[in-house]
């Protein structure tokens, strides 16, 4: 299997790229894992990196169907939305900082947006190759 492209939305790989070194070290490889594979998630991976900070699950809400949360546990709690189920991509929807314990209503807002723009994109690309 070729590896498949991993796309972040928006400001996503900057914030990424802006957390500590080992936070970031643990995005990219756990992302790298994801690209060699048919996998739709992390923990699907047999030789997932995780030593026990890290969890990998897929949102409820039915608005976020397909997508996944990987929660990163360092001295704060870090968050990164992607789905790998559309198309031949990896695609990474949003990353943030948990400040609480709470559900992040503007956050889960913008990766319900960003979710409707790549499945509106993967719509009109598959219209545009019959």
């Amino acid at each position: 299997m070729s590896k498949r492209d991993v796309c972040y939305m928006g400001k996503t790989q900057s914030q990424i790229d802006s957390w500590p070194q080992d936070v970031r070290e643990m995005v990219n490889t756990n992302l790298q894992a994801l690209q060699g594979s048919k996998s739709s998630c992390f923990s699907d991976l047999a030789d997932w990196v995780n030593a026990g900070k890290l969890t990998d699950k897929p949102l409820k809400c039915s608005k976020l169907a397909g997508s996944y949360q990987l929660t990163i546990k360092h001295r704060d709690s870090y968050r990164v939305v992607y789905v790998a189920e559309l198309g031949d991509d990896i695609i990474v929807l949003h990353s943030f900082k948990k400040k609480t314990e709470k559900k992040s209503k503007p956050d889960m807002d913008l990766v319900e947006k960003r979710l409707k723009e790549v499945k509106a994109y993967l719509g009109e690309e598959a219209r545009q190759s019959k």
